[in-house]
């Protein structure tokens, strides 16, 4: 498996920032978006729920300010939009992020998150 092991550490020197290990319970909400009329896909302008999505449990395995690592107890694939949720450890708040799947093998997931807000940047940063 040593090729396995240069494609990790190909990952892992991309990276723009670092990540914390982070083993904590999470929501992960599957948007099931539908086209608008511009033609745009994501969350927020432009884009109309169809009024369908899907909770996965998950855990974190690592957090950074620009994604995550998860383990989901159903897959997903790669390109899904979500919304992740889980409770900061520090201090026990709430963070939701828009992310969109990059990376998935199974049950494990890569997540990078789109336009966070400044106080979740805030809540990253300091996370990490």
């Amino acid at each position: 498996m040593p090729s396995a092991r240069r494609d990790r550490s190909a990952i892992y020197a991309s990276r723009l920032y670092s990540r914390r290990r982070l083993d904590v319970r999470a929501r992960v909400v599957a948007l099931n978006v539908t086209r608008h009329s511009t033609g745009e896909r994501g969350v927020g302008n432009g884009v109309k729920h169809g009024g369908k999505y899907t909770v996965v449990h998950a855990r974190t395995l690592d957090v950074s300010r620009s994604g995550a690592g998860l383990t989901l107890t159903r897959e997903l694939p790669s390109g899904s939009e979500v919304l992740l949720c889980f409770r900061v450890p520090d201090n026990g708040t709430m963070l939701c992020l828009h992310a969109v799947v990059i990376r998935s093998r199974g049950f494990k997931v890569g997540l990078r998150f789109v336009q966070p807000t400044a106080e979740q940047r805030l809540l990253l940063s300091e996370l990490c």
